[in-house]
């Protein structure tokens, strides 16, 4: 009764204040739109993410693939004149990046645990290896390690933004939070695809978490801080093991 109560003023104030609906609607993508959106992101990383490697090698096209992901979400809503701080719910606090750092560790040991249970069943991934050889072959020269920094964190930063700041956001507006939640992380886990499963299904687990906590805190800076420190406590134990 009290949610049908809270609806139904929400629609009164709509009609009372015209001004706010339009606002509201400035500021909303369809989940159709937003779905699009991602696939040509995903065709423009995979083409563009090629192209890298071939012109500025490997090191230089993590870094600038990862800045592929958010060309086509953001100029999307610049089109749209979408307020984009808003509609990604953009909140530059200290307390919410120290929030975010800590979370960062717990989503590692998730992590941890997940493909500790999915090497269990399925086998050593061929695509995780191949990951961590070449993290470790880049590690062990200064600019290669620089790389790595610039390129992990930035893919806290670029893949909240275009997971779950756009996607999530716009399924959001028109779904419960379950169905967006599914469809982000099933879009997360295909972007990290691996053909035996491992990465695949890890990324989805962890798109589901960080899908909760860009909803639990009601900011993109949670998820996106959170994703960049996992990636970091990871090349940082990475070079402590080489």
């Amino acid at each position: 009764m009290a949610a049908n109560s809270q609806q139904e003023s929400v629609r009164k104030n709509r009609k009372t204040h015209p001004s706010s609906r339009t606002e509201e609607d400035a500021n909303t993508i369809s989940p159709l739109s937003a779905i699009l959106t991602i696939v040509a992101t995903f065709a423009l990383f995979l083409f563009g993410g090629v192209a890298l490697i071939v012109f500025l090698g490997y090191g230089s096209a993590m870094v600038f693939g990862e800045l592929l992901l958010v060309v086509i979400p953001l100029s999307y809503l610049k089109f749209k004149g979408v307020d984009i701080r808003t509609y990604i719910k953009l909140d530059l606090k200290l307390k919410v990046v120290v929030i975010g750092v800590l979370l960062g560790v717990f989503l590692f040991l998730f992590n941890v645990i997940v493909s500790t249970v999915l090497i269990s069943i399925f086998g050593v991934s061929e695509a995780v290896e191949e990951a961590s050889r070449l993290i470790s072959e880049m590690s062990s020269s200064p600019q290669g390690l620089l790389l790595l920094i610039v390129a992990l964190s930035l893919a806290g930063i670029c893949e909240e933004f275009t997971f779950r700041g756009f996607l999530q956001t716009a399924m959001n507006r028109r779904y419960p939070l379950w169905i967006s939640l599914l469809v982000s992380s099933a879009a997360f886990g295909i972007f990290h695809f691996d053909p035996q499963l491992i990465y695949t299904v890890s990324a989805f687990l962890s798109g589901l978490l960080l899908g909760y906590l860009y909803s639990r805190w009601n900011s993109y800076l949670v998820p996106a801080v959170s994703h960049a420190t996992m990636n970091l406590i990871v090349l940082a134990i990475s070079v402590l093991l080489a």
